[in-house]
């Protein structure tokens, strides 16, 4: 299976076997550092760090766009804690509002968005938002983990991001790769 694959967006694969609707992983990459995002069943510290080796950089942030054990699985979560010990661990239940990380001096955006479930975060960097398992222009969701006005709301801040931040999102890509949008209106995809 092909990962969409952007500037400073660098596909290690999709997991757990490389399956349509595994869900993929990425270094984000800037300079001489990069940030992983997802760690879902499957990824293994060893492809991590060929990646890094390919890439010729540091791991500076490990985050997952939700606690779903599918995107952020416990024990690879561990695994990669004791590996990499100096880069900062930013679990999704821990992000409130927008928070800003700095990957080489480029900004990556996690942006607290329940809609899917309570720990959603839209990861937006180098232009591309990784949405997770939120799924756009509907209140729907595949779960009910979350309440309706919270959805509501998530999806009003969302569309709101750029006006906040200055900052332009021109992509999108969904977690498990079954929506991926270039040339993006990002306030278009919230309407509901």
């Amino acid at each position: 299976m092909g990962l969409p694959s952007f500037p400073g967006w660098r596909p290690i694969g999709a997991f757990p076997d490389g399956d349509p609707g595994d869900v993929g992983s990425w270094l984000l990459v800037r300079g001489e550092e990069a940030a992983l995002l997802e760690v879902p069943e499957g990824l293994t510290v060893r492809r991590v760090q060929q990646a890094l080796r390919r890439a010729v950089v540091a791991l500076r942030f490990i985050t997952a766009s939700h606690e779903h054990w599918d995107h952020l699985d416990a024990d690879v979560w561990a695994a990669l804690a004791l590996a990499f010990p100096t880069a900062r661990r930013v679990h999704p239940r821990d992000v409130r509002g927008d928070r800003l990380l700095d990957v080489g001096g480029e900004p990556l955006w996690l942006v607290k968005a329940p809609k899917h479930s309570a720990t959603d975060v839209v990861a937006v960097f180098r232009g591309v938002a990784m949405t997770g398992d939120i799924e756009l222009g509907t209140l729907d969701s595949v779960t009910d983990e979350v309440p309706p006005a919270t959805r509501k709301r998530s999806m009003r801040r969302l569309a709101g991001f750029c006006d906040r931040t200055g900052y332009h999102v021109h992509s999108i890509v969904s977690a498990h790769l079954n929506d991926v949008r270039t040339s993006v209106c990002w306030p278009d995809l919230f309407q509901c």
